[in-house]
């Protein structure tokens, strides 16, 4: 635990934490980061379920980049919030699930992004194949999941 306790000492962590502006700041930066990432994937997902079939997939693969912007903002936000009380977070069941649905949302946002350059041309013409709606409704509980679970963390 020595490095976790020196990641809750530093003064970046200790500014985060006790300091007027840190924690609003990096949560709010935290909370945007989640809009747009999970935003960004549930609108690919319902479209690839098959909702809004008038918005062409050719622009849900285009709006992907703002997915891995979100995930971006996301990841350094949430390791500044992480630092504040690591000690604490890597016994947290509610933290450790959070953690594991976001490796795998980021796994399937990877493979949709993959299949989505692969297929477009045949899902634009004859639908989204069952392998893609598949890994749209693992993504969307996937994500549902991260959401849940880190609102958990400080409840549990």
């Amino acid at each position: 635990m020595g490095f976790l306790t020196w990641l809750e000492s530093t003064a970046y962590a200790q500014w985060i934490l006790t300091g007027l502006t840190g924690w609003p700041l990096v949560l709010t930066s935290h909370a945007i980061g989640l809009a747009i990432a999970v935003g960004t994937a549930f609108a690919m997902n319902m479209r690839l379920l098959g909702l809004y079939r008038a918005i062409p997939l050719s622009a849900v693969h285009q709006l992907l980049a703002f997915a891995w912007i979100g995930i971006a903002i996301n990841v350094i936000s949430g390791f500044s919030l992480f630092m504040t009380q690591a000690s604490y977070y890597v016994t947290s069941i509610p933290f450790l699930v959070k953690i594991s649905a976001i490796a795998l949302g980021i796994v399937s946002l990877v493979m949709t992004q993959k299949m989505l350059t692969r297929e477009l041309a045949n899902w634009e013409a004859n639908g989204v194949s069952s392998q893609g709606r598949n890994l749209a409704i693992a993504s969307m509980g996937l994500w549902t999941l991260a959401v849940v679970t880190g609102r958990l963390i400080a409840y549990l």
